[in-house]
């Protein structure tokens, strides 16, 4: 499954604006880099450098290790005052007053606490040329390079255009995306796309970005993908990917980004209800096409045996126009068909 993109963390925050206000309750380390919060009645699940978002499948938690209990000596029973994301980075920073839990979740992610500006402590100690997160160090954040769509394409360079579009910050798998909506070849470098196409993005672009709606895409009974564009089909990027669509896929929208990474993830341990009422979706819909396919028939059938006998059904009804039903009657006795002249029912031969 793969990881969160930036506009993924961008919708997530949405989801996790009405935590704030509530205190922190509980913090666990599930498993190496894998963290679960409970803040309120809600738990939100922590795999850095994957995924960030509100779950209700909770696993047992294995005992505390060195990080999980400096964040609890410094944030148990704070109010977490904001949740935001920087920019359209992949930083979630919790604001818990005082003391922040920042969230990196690009790469392979790590978690800071920082506090009046400083490294308080770091789940992971990194260095790099221009940057340190080592306790005591300033806390700086990445650089970004975030650049608006039509910053991007009124000075396009020689890249490919997916790559010229990476500095929107929502991630390549919606760049990829509405490029495959808008019709425009990905790999075609950027100063080669026509002002026709470059109009075209800009409207897909704007689109979407006003309509996201979380959803996931089932396969073989599975879930194999998420996206916030609903239920768009983009052309497959591989072979692979185009054996997966053709694969029964379909895709199914969820209420809520955390309720599809909840369905796509589950929990391995204990198996995934999500997936089960997924799979149960999914066959009810399967049984219902079987019954329209076989009322698609049905009705054929009934439409073939009124076009075959058309010619005896407009004599019948030209007769009971005229006679009414004794003058049906008459026919029937030829014809050798059965007439219930009570309910008015004439049973013809086939």
């Amino acid at each position: 499954m793969r990881s969160m993109a930036n506009l993924d963390y961008t919708y997530i925050i949405q989801e996790l604006k009405p935590l704030e206000g509530k205190h922190l309750d509980k913090f666990y380390e599930l498993g190496d880099g894998l963290f679960r919060m409970k803040i309120g009645s809600d738990s939100i699940l922590m795999q850095l450098g994957k995924r960030l978002h509100i779950t209700k499948l909770l696993e047992e938690a294995p005992e505390p290790t060195g990080f999980v209990m400096k964040a609890r000596k410094e944030l148990g029973g704070r109010k977490l005052k904001e949740v935001r994301q920087k920019g359209r980075d992949r930083i979630i920073i919790f604001d818990f007053g005082g003391m922040e839990l920042v969230a990196e979740m690009f790469g392979g992610g790590n978690l800071v606490l920082v506090q009046g500006g400083k490294i308080n402590y770091v789940y992971e100690r990194k260095e790099w040329k221009d940057r340190s997160l080592k306790p005591g160090e300033d806390y700086s954040f990445p650089p970004s390079g975030e650049k608006e769509l039509d910053e991007i394409l009124d000075n396009p360079g020689d890249k490919s255009i997916a790559a010229e579009l990476v500095p929107l910050n929502i991630g390549i798998t919606y760049v990829k995306k509405i490029l495959a909506i808008a019709g425009v070849e990905e790999s075609k470098k950027g100063s080669e796309v026509t002002a026709a196409e470059k109009k075209r993005i800009k409207e897909v672009y704007a689109e979407r970005m006003e309509n996201l709606s979380p959803s996931v895409m089932i396969v073989d009974g599975k879930p194999s993908d998420y996206s916030l564009f609903g239920e768009v089909r983009s052309t497959p990027r591989s072979s692979e990917e185009g054996k997966e669509e053709g694969r029964r896929a379909n895709w199914e929208p969820f209420e809520s980004l955390s309720a599809a990474l909840d369905g796509c993830f589950g929990v391995a341990e204990k198996g995934n209800p999500e997936e089960a009422r997924i799979r149960d979706m999914l066959a009810k819909q399967e049984e219902r096409l079987l019954a329209l396919g076989q009322e698609e028939r049905d009705s054929k059938v009934k439409g073939d045996l009124i076009f075959e006998k058309y010619a005896e059904v407009e004599e019948v009804l030209s007769a009971y126009k005229k006679g009414g039903l004794s003058a049906v009657e008459k026919i029937a006795k030829e014809k050798g068909w059965k007439l219930d002249k009570k309910n008015k029912e004439l049973e013809m031969e086939l």
